[in-house]
């Protein structure tokens, strides 16, 4: 799928404002380095080299700016690229980030929410794009391999899996609706985006995703991480 199939304008918003808690280390976990680059630094490139005509956002927390700003001198980054500060949640992240995005056209605006530490996406970014484009938004997913169950109220039974799907980013939604979804108040349901833009009576669009696309939270990801670099 070539760039010059999608006519709207299109923006990358790569949320990187995370503590890493759950990595148990100090700096959080987008910084890690993986074959020698920090892991967002992957991230950036791939979503670049997937789609060099789309404008990158990154959100960061505050107070890991100036040490990004080290990462770029150090290594050189040439990608043009703006920083919005992160907020207390995801959510707070996000809205920042596309409060920040101003175009007189918003229904002719495409923005792609993705995760930092998801730095095998370059498969996947396109796709959903062109998906966003036709039907008006695009979340990437998976099909469960696993067997699954509902558990509630102490009680749990089989759910079909061929109809549950393991949800990842990129997910693309027009400017004009994420910026109404996210004028709403945050609650604790809202775990991405498209639970977001869902609150507020939009159907959402499965775009299939990459297994390889994983996102990196813990020690054991990281180890598969640099599996899927070396193939």
């Amino acid at each position: 799928m070539e760039t010059q199939c999608l006519s709207y304008k299109r923006y990358a918003v790569i949320v990187a404002s995370g503590s890493g808690k759950r990595m148990g280390l100090e700096l959080p976990k987008q910084f890690l380095l993986l074959e020698d680059k920090p892991i967002l630094l992957h991230t950036i490139e791939a979503v670049h080299n997937a789609d060099k005509d789309c404008e990158i956002v990154l959100v960061l927390n505050k107070d890991y700016i100036s040490y990004w700003q080290k990462i770029v001198e150090q290594y050189k980054i040439e990608i043009k690229h703006r920083v919005v500060c992160g907020g207390s949640e995801r959510f707070y992240s996000v809205k920042n980030a596309i409060e920040s995005i101003e175009d007189e056209c918003e229904d002719a605006v495409l923005v792609a929410v993705h995760d930092g530490v998801r730095p095998f996406c370059k498969d996947v970014f396109l796709p959903c794009f062109k998906l966003a484009e036709e039907k008006g938004n695009a979340v990437c997913a998976v099909k469960s391999i696993d067997s699954v169950r509902l558990v509630e109220n102490d009680c749990s039974k089989a759910i079909d899996r061929n109809f549950v799907y393991m949800v990842q980013t990129p997910q693309c939604f027009k400017l004009s609706s994420l910026k109404k979804a996210y004028q709403q108040e945050y609650k604790t349901a809202f775990t991405d985006d498209a639970s977001v833009v869902e609150s507020i009576g939009e159907k959402i669009n499965i775009c299939e995703g990459d297994r390889k696309n994983i996102k990196i939270t813990t020690p054991l990801d990281m180890e598969i991480a640099k599996l899927c670099y070396e193939r």
